[in-house]
């Protein structure tokens, strides 16, 4: 559902939240003021990374946070979009394939400089590939959040795309080293 993060302010306390209804948020908050706001379609996962992201500033059980002024500003390019900061959970299974991506082509130079053999390397690469999305299954993000932070069943979604594809990677490089193998013998 789609809703707002915001940053606020209210006295020397900053608090960083989500929403639905920012103005009607707004209007609870008096006398605090709203710095900078950003809508998205998953609120919750974009305010727990912000919120990781300022853990050592946070006061305990708390959304609010002692922010120093760069930090404000900081947030605020978050909040603006100005950032590369990934914004929904979406994101990490982004960041897996460009990590299981890196982690092929890596693994696939080394071995082929070894061993010249281009189906085996192929096998290697892909199955080293899969480790970032195990991880993705497994622990159902790369440390961008706290799981605290969310409900528990938040990333059920991302642990099944990261199981799936790790288990798609594992088998279609279990494929490559039998045909590896068949054509070593002959």
């Amino acid at each position: 559902m789609a809703g707002f993060v915001y940053l606020m302010k209210n006295g020397d306390l900053y608090k960083l939240g989500c929403t639905t209804n920012l103005k009607s948020e707004a209007s609870k908050m008096k006398p605090g003021e709203i710095i900078s706001s950003f809508k998205t379609n998953e609120p919750k996962s974009f305010q727990v990374r912000l919120l990781r992201l300022y853990k050592k500033k946070r006061i305990p059980d708390t959304n609010y946070f002692r922010l120093s002024e760069s930090e404000v500003d900081n947030c605020k390019k978050h909040l603006d979009g100005k950032s590369n900061f990934p914004k929904s959970l979406n994101d990490e299974l982004r960041i897996g394939l460009n990590g299981s991506l890196f982690f092929a082509v890596i693994t696939f130079l080394i071995s082929f400089f070894i061993n010249k053999m281009f189906i085996f390397s192929s096998f290697l690469s892909i199955l080293f590939a899969s480790l970032p999305m195990w991880s993705l299954a497994i622990l159902g993000g790369f440390g961008g959040y706290d799981t605290d932070d969310l409900t528990l069943f938040s990333t059920f979604s991302n642990r099944v795309k990261g199981l799936l594809i790790a288990m798609s990677m594992v088998s279609f490089s279990y494929v490559l080293y039998t045909f590896s193998r068949f054509s070593i013998s002959f």
